[in-house]
């Protein structure tokens, strides 16, 4: 009997790994042993063959490539970071100071009409953020007076950040495989703004160096271009009477029959009976008899345990308008199927409770004002590039489906005391919503509401 072996393959180049893990299907040496006899030429012409003309992607999974992404707009990460299967940190606005010397600035905004009321009510936001952070941090020094210097400006970045435009420059870093990152730099490249297409060239460069045959052949998207643009078009024809703008959650499609598609897929596992027998037989069990099945499922979760896979069969679909802010935080539970409206000012803004505690109401609705106007003003003729001077305050709509292992880890994380009052108030209507309809499910999900 062979021994058994489990090691890293270091050192090597991303698709240099790639052919190897690829070739265990056909070959009987080891991963170490059929490394050594790659290099990059050999690994590219593997890679032409089998990836790029047969199309088996999925070996491109295995190269793996860390990108630094620095001096985008915030606007741009979020349409970055909207691709499931890939790693992201990102410069955060309630941790770090931003500067007016910082902002993005459309190229095709600047040599029009419009550059002087862009210029001038991003200047005038950024300075009002900048003159406020003194000002901000004297005031939480009075309230909290046991509060380090750095938890102070943490709290004043916390506040002041509902000011920032999405022009704002970030940073972020991205680790992702070159088959997420191949339809990623297409998206990119077929994206309606131009900063997202010069991403998405700058990407594609960069990776080159690292995977210079699994992302070559990316480029503009007929499909995606045509599609949006066609479908933009019909929804500009609605007009729905009686819309409302009220912030929070609605649920807005779940599995009626959730429960006892619960107990059905938990027994499946372990029986040898068809599902729809199961989940018929389950539907004449007694409401106490489904609920002790349940129980077993959900009484031993421990702090740091996952819920069981089975809670995936399980889906919740929320439709949710919050500021900006908070879904920047939403956004990043990538594994759910989201859907995020283009940003607007139509939806109102959030003001948070220390701004006004502090006094600085008025020149906060200033900001807010000016950037109405001037949003409403820009998009007459560029609508998708008026979005850059929305500050993270307005609201924003956003369709998420969740699966109910998704929902549990969600619910217990953003409603967690260290998080923003924002998101929180998310994940706290998300399990009222929950429990409204499903006691037994919701029994065991960890909800914070101190």
């Amino acid at each position: 009997m062979q021994k058994r072996r489990i090691y890293a393959l270091t050192g090597l180049p991303p698709e240099v790994v790639a052919v190897a893990f690829a070739k265990c299907s056909r070959s009987p040496e080891s991963f170490d042993k059929i490394a050594a006899e790659l290099n990059a030429d050999k690994s590219r012409k593997f890679h032409e063959k089998w990836v790029v003309g047969y199309g088996h992607s999925s070996v491109a999974e295995h190269a793996v490539l860390s990108l630094a992404i620095e001096n985008v707009s915030i606007l741009a990460t979020k349409v970055l970071e909207d691709n499931r299967l890939a790693s992201y940190t990102e410069k955060s606005t309630r941790y770090q100071a931003f500067d007016k010397e910082h902002y993005y600035k459309p190229e095709i905004l600047t040599k029009s009409k419009f550059a002087g009321v862009y210029e001038e009510t991003a200047d005038f936001i950024m300075d009002t953020y900048t003159k406020l952070f003194p000002l901000m941090t004297k005031f939480l020094k009075k309230k909290y007076p046991a509060a380090q210097e750095i938890e102070l400006k943490n709290i004043a970045c916390d506040n002041l950040r509902y000011l920032l435009p999405t022009a704002a420059l970030t940073n972020l870093g991205m680790t992702v495989n070159a088959r997420s990152l191949e339809w990623g730099i297409v998206k990119l490249l077929t994206h309606p703004l131009r900063e997202m297409q010069e991403i998405g060239e700058e990407i594609k460069e960069a990776a080159l160096k690292i995977t210079p045959t699994l992302i070559k052949y990316t480029k503009f998207n007929e499909y995606l271009d045509e599609t949006r643009k066609e479908l933009e078009k019909e929804s500009g024809t609605l007009s729905i009477k009686g819309t409302k703008n009220k912030i929070g959650v609605s649920l807005v499609e779940f599995d009626a029959d959730a429960e006892d598609k619960f107990v059905a897929v938990l027994l499946y596992k372990f029986s040898k009976y068809p599902y729809k027998q199961l989940k018929e037989k389950v539907k004449s069990m007694k409401k106490e008899e489904k609920e002790k099945i349940i129980d077993e499922a959900l009484k031993r979760l421990d702090k740091f345990d996952r819920p069981l896979r089975e809670f995936e069969h399980i889906y919740f679909t929320f439709d949710i308008l919050m500021d900006y802010g908070a879904f920047r935080d939403v956004q990043r539970h990538r594994m759910c199927t989201q859907t995020n409206q283009e940003f607007t000012v139509e939806h109102g803004y959030s003001v948070p409770k220390e701004i006004n505690e502090a006094g600085f109401i008025e020149g906060f609705i200033a900001c807010m004002e000016k950037a109405k106007k001037a949003y409403f003003e820009i998009a007459k003729e560029h609508p998708k590039e008026a979005q850059y001077i929305i500050p993270l305050a307005y609201n924003k709509r956003l369709l998420i489906t969740m699966n109910l292992r998704e929902l549990f880890h969600f619910i217990k994380l953003r409603s967690g005391k260290m998080g923003h009052i924002s998101y929180r108030k998310i994940a706290w209507e998300m399990y009222g919503l929950v429990k409204e309809k499903f006691p037994v499910l919701a029994k065991y999900m960890e909800c914070d509401k101190q």
